[in-house]
């Protein structure tokens, strides 16, 4: 078996090239968050060229999925490697949010063994990685037993529908990932394909969305009357500001009581006010008779929305403000269990150790295993399923940012030796 396992390596070697341009063809592909087909049919299209059999699964106008199979003989364990489609929101109102221009639009680019854009790095590099390293395993003819499957989801980067913006176009958090399941492409185990520096992470946070809504009377500015307590201003964006400062100290006590170990790495729930709405742009002359802010509240494993919602509604409740709290969205951190892990653990150890010369870190940044992923839903149905993935440029503004091309091949290595242990039950010698 060593002969077939220095051919795969050799034809991932060969990739290199046909790598950086997957990774330029579906990084330059605009498909956002909510509009993820142009660029499921780009994946499709890719896997047709290259002989292999693939799956385009349509979800609602505008979204769809790609799964690609490098089918077994039968009689040994599945294999699901599962990246995701969209980059965060995009549109000529998302414009005027960003440091930098709309991550959808900035373009992939090469730079000698460097391939930059934000599109790239989330996550349609790792997208590619996987991709390449199904087709080594396909054209070289692997004897698997079990089945893998490369999907390619839609909607794993964090939108809810709220206001006006409303149905399936802004479900996601897993939303395309679990369509799939549902539709038949399920497995024995599952690797979320994202930039995790080489470590593993089978524990995840969940994410729960609120919007806070405050009530003011309309004044004009002449005749406004300022008194002292933020609680009796006319103007509810006045009352919005005073909120947020207690939502933000609220926020700092909250990840230092909920900060925990895990086998993964240290897990901080997080949270933040990320939008707010109020008064009229092109009418300031008149206080705001409404405002909304919108939050994110990371949890744990096993938290009790109840009891977070009950802590956020007394933190507003102790300001004097009167707020209308309503929970727009809750999907569960989940955490797959030791016992069920190991096997697919192990795989990605040992085929870390035989790419790279070393023990992949034992321990996850904090942020990894802080982040909701698709590995949610995974082990929320008791697939085990963890997270892991090559390295990325850290960068200060979005879409500075790249992955090293050598990085990437190491990643598509580990993966196909990965799935040649669960689904053949080969295992390189490190």
């Amino acid at each position: 078996m060593e002969a077939l396992i220095a051919e795969v390596m050799d034809r991932i070697d060969e990739s290199r090239e046909d790598l950086a341009e997957l990774a330029l063809r579906l990084g330059n592909t605009y498909g956002p968050l909510g509009n993820e087909e142009p660029t499921a049919r780009a994946v499709h299209e890719w896997y047709l060229e290259n002989g292999m059999e693939s799956h385009l699964v349509p979800m609602i106008e505008g979204r769809a999925g790609t799964v690609g199979r490098v089918r077994g003989s039968g009689g040994g364990k599945s294999l699901i490697f599962n990246a995701h489609l969209d980059t965060e929101a995009s549109g000529p109102d998302y414009d005027l949010l960003m440091e930098a221009p709309d991550p959808n639009l900035v373009g992939a680019r090469r730079e000698g063994d460097r391939i930059y854009g934000h599109t790239v790095q989330n996550d349609r590099g790792c997208m590619a990685v996987q991709m390449i390293a199904g087709r080594a395993l396909a054209t070289t003819g692997a004897p698997l037993l079990g089945d893998l499957l490369l999907k390619s989801a839609a909607g794993e980067t964090g939108s809810a529908p709220v206001d006006e913006y409303q149905g399936l176009r802004y479900e996601s958090k897993g939303f395309g990932t679990n369509w799939l399941l549902e539709h038949g492409y399920a497995a024995d185990y599952a690797v979320i394909a994202e930039t995790t520096d080489f470590s593993a992470s089978w524990v995840q946070c969940g994410a729960a969305y609120f919007k806070i809504t405050l009530r003011g009377r309309n004044m004009y500015t002449p005749r406004l009357e300022r008194p002292a307590d933020p609680a009796d201003h006319p103007n509810a964006i006045v009352r919005a500001g005073a909120l947020i400062a207690a939502l933000e100290e609220w926020a700092i006590k909250y990840e230092r009581s909920r900060t925990i170990e895990t086998p993964c790495g240290t897990m901080r729930p997080k949270s933040q006010v990320g939008a707010i709405r109020g008064g009229i742009p092109w009418r300031p002359n008149r206080s705001s008779t409404y405002a909304a802010l919108y939050m994110d509240v990371r949890t744990r494993p096993g938290d009790e929305i109840a009891e977070i919602t009950a802590s956020l509604e007394k933190a507003i409740a102790d300001t004097g403000l009167e707020a209308e709290l309503r929970l727009i969205m809750f999907k569960p951190g989940y955490a797959a269990s030791q016992s069920g892990i190991e096997p697919l653990l192990g795989a990605i150890a040992d085929s870390h150790r035989y790419v790279r010369g070393r023990d992949m870190p034992e321990r996850a940044e904090s942020a990894v295993v802080s982040m909701w992923r698709d590995t949610n839903v995974y082990n929320r149905v008791g697939i085990p399923a963890l997270t892991f993935g090559p390295s990325r440029g850290k960068a200060a503004v979005q879409g500075t940012g790249y992955m090293q091309l050598d990085n990437m091949l190491e990643g598509s290595k580990i993966y196909a030796l990965a799935a040649l242990s669960i689904c053949a039950g080969i295992t390189p010698n490190p």
